[in-house]
Formats: structure tokens, C-alpha cells, sequence
């Protein structure tokens, strides 16, 4: 119960991602399968990231908006984006060299 307790927030903001994501996939028609698989990465994604606010330079308490933000983006436009910043960041360096 304790650490339910000390990592509800997250917890929180990961159950809104899947839940708005999952609501998101269905407005858009989007197969049973599209829908879970798409919902559940948005969750773990949400749990991944939850841990790196203060790094990614976000407070601690925005957790439930990350979430909920992730949940609405979905799946594929967070894969997109990550990717995208991943790609940057690897054209960044080897520009240095």
C-alpha cells in the first residue's frame, strides 16, 4: 500500500493516458487491436517518462497533464515525435564532428 501510495501520481497519469487514449482510437475507428496496443504504449510511456520530469524540465506535480497529453497525442504521433527528436539529435552531432 505504501508504494501505491508514494507512486500514485504516476499511477494516475498513466491510467489517463491509456483511458484517453483508448477513447481517442475508437473516435477514430481504429481496430480492437489498434486500440489496445496503442492505449497500453501510451501508458508505459506515460510510467517511462513520469521519472524524468525534473530532467525533461517539467515539475514534478505535471505528471497527470504528461499524461493525459500522451494519451491524446496516441501511439504513433508520440513515436513520431520521439523519433524525430532522436534524429535531430544524432544529425546535431554528427554535424560536430
Amino acid at each position: 500500500m505504501k508504494w501505491i501510495a508514494t507512486y500514485l501520481p504516476a499511477l494516475y497519469a498513466a491510467c489517463a493516458a491509456v483511458s484517453i487514449s483508448a477513447l481517442m482510437s475508437i473516435y477514430d475507428g481504429k481496430s480492437l487491436v489498434q486500440t489496445i496496443t496503442g492505449s497500453i504504449a501510451c501508458g508505459i510511456m506515460t510510467l517511462a517518462i513520469a521519472g524524468s520530469l525534473e530532467f525533461l524540465g517539467f515539475p514534478a506535480n505535471a505528471v497527470t497533464f504528461l499524461g493525459a497529453s500522451i494519451g491524446f497525442l496516441g501511439a504513433e504521433k508520440v513515436r513520431n515525435k520521439v523519433t524525430s527528436f532522436i534524429e535531430g539529435r544524432e544529425k546535431g552531432q554528427k554535424g560536430e564532428q
